[in-house]
């Protein structure tokens, strides 16, 4: 007498799933650690009613009330500011600043001359949407 043999199939585990997981929770966080920089910066942006999206590839320039700037990832005292604008305009065309709202207006059109004589195309103030 013959018996029916049954062939047990390997399990496969389908990837595409995970992988789409894990893709999602990459972006999260990376989005998220972007915004806990922001907080740590210390800084309260000015509110806008009127608010455009910056450019992914603008020049930070971060100037809190009290502290060192920062140019980039990288801090920067206000009297080599003008050499450190020329160094990195050849890489960036825009420039957004984030910077307090108590930030003197002198330092900003200092910034913004600075900026121009560079090369920069542009410069941007951050704001906050009013709420």
């Amino acid at each position: 007498m013959q018996f029916e043999s049954f062939r047990r199939e390997q399990p496969r585990i389908n990837v595409s799933a995970l992988i789409d997981v894990v893709f999602i929770l990459l972006i999260f966080v990376v989005l998220a650690a972007n915004f806990d920089r922001i907080r740590e910066m210390n800084i309260t942006l000015p509110t806008a009613e009127q608010a455009l999206e910056a450019s992914p590839d603008a020049l930070v320039l971060t100037l809190p009330v009290e502290g060192e700037m920062t140019l980039g990832e990288e801090p920067v005292e206000f009297e080599s500011l003008a050499s450190a604008l020329t160094a990195k305009s050849s890489d960036y065309d825009v420039l957004v600043l984030v910077g307090d709202g108590g930030v003197d207006l002198d330092r900003i059109v200092t910034i913004f001359d600075q900026a121009a004589a560079a090369g920069f195309e542009s410069v941007s103030i951050a704001t906050r949407e009013e709420r």
